[in-house]
């Protein structure tokens, strides 16, 4: 029964390495020459690995084939040793289609890169995403300004797209670093992105309880991060009503800014309405607390003297509410 298990198992692994040879083979492209860091070289610092498994690609990339030579000088890899540094990994040479050059002549030499010099790549490649004027967009790094150590060579960024195409805020970018049009580098960037959004901001210094005017107010792109909620987006909303409090020019309008009187008093004496199935009753109520436009207050019932739950309509009326009355 053992015995039968093990049969079966090994079969099952013939079987794979079969169907990865037949269907899922992976090109391996030599170039003349390469570059690399050091102090190891790996397969994908020196060969184009291609193929469907993105999974499969990652991990033979990262294969070590040997040591780099030292610094400056330079070393020749072929195939034969690329073979053999497979075969040790426990892959066949069948799984794999050579092309390119018969060998690799691999330089080390380095060069330092700063990821800061990409930002004038990545603003564009997120203009193209989210079609944003260029004036809109502020792009800039989380935290300081890092560096990696690249093959030397010319050095080309890929993007990839965010993942929910979301480009405000903290976001992570996903770069790929080609050296000589030969990835060399994938890493994430964590990136801070502002877009400028229409919002009523004060012109000058306004004082509490001054009128806000096309003299002291004006529409003005804000940034993400001075885009809070509650904030003023047309002047119409804003002209003719009086400040809270003290504020300086530059300010981004709020609703908790603008000085909001209740139309209703406690004391004034208001026109109820109430309402039932087709029928609608209007009964005098005097009012038991302050209230503004939409707000929910209590008035009691002049002649019942009943206390009744209400909205507030407008200066003079109210709604009763159906539940409570």
């Amino acid at each position: 029964m053992i015995r039968l298990k093990w049969l079966l198992v090994f079969f099952i692994l013939i079987l794979c390495r079969y169907s990865f040879a037949a269907g899922n083979d992976v090109i391996l492209r030599l170039p003349e020459k390469a570059t690399v860091v050091g102090p190891a070289v790996s397969l994908g610092d020196i060969v184009d690995v291609i193929g469907e498994n993105k999974a499969l690609i990652e991990r033979l990339r990262r294969i070590t084939i040997g040591k780099a030579a030292p610094a400056g000088n330079k070393i020749k890899i072929d195939q034969g040793y690329i073979k053999v540094a497979l075969l040790r990994e426990g892959y066949t040479v069948k799984q794999f289609a050579f092309e390119g050059s018969v060998a690799v002549l691999v330089f080390t030499e380095s060069q330092e890169f700063h990821l800061g010099s990409l930002l004038p790549e990545i603003k564009q490649f997120i203009l193209e995403q989210t079609k944003e004027s260029a004036e809109n967009l502020d792009v800039k790094l989380s935290g300081e300004d890092k560096s990696v150590l690249l093959p030397a060579g010319n050095v080309q960024a890929n993007f990839r797209p965010a993942f929910g195409g979301r480009y405000e805020g903290s976001i992570l970018l996903t770069t790929e670093l080609e050296v000589d049009g030969h990835l060399a580098h994938v890493l994430p960037l964590r990136l801070i992105i502002e877009v400028k959004h229409p919002a009523v901001v004060t012109t000058k210094r306004i004082e509490k309880d001054d009128k806000f005017t096309e003299e002291n107010i004006a529409i003005v792109k804000e940034p993400t991060s001075k885009i809070l909620t509650g904030c003023f987006k047309q002047l119409k909303q804003v002209l003719g009503r009086k400040a809270a409090m003290s504020m300086t020019s530059g300010t981004v309008l709020r609703v908790s800014d603008i000085f909001d009187p209740p139309v209703i008093l406690h004391g004034q004496v208001v026109q109820a309405i109430v309402q039932r199935g087709n029928v609608e009753l209007t009964v005098q109520t005097r009012a038991i607390e302050d209230g503004k436009a939409g707000d929910k207050i209590r008035v009691e019932n002049t002649d019942t003297h009943k206390v009744l739950s209400a909205r507030v309509l407008d200066e003079n009326t109210v709604l009763v509410d159906q539940d409570k009355k």
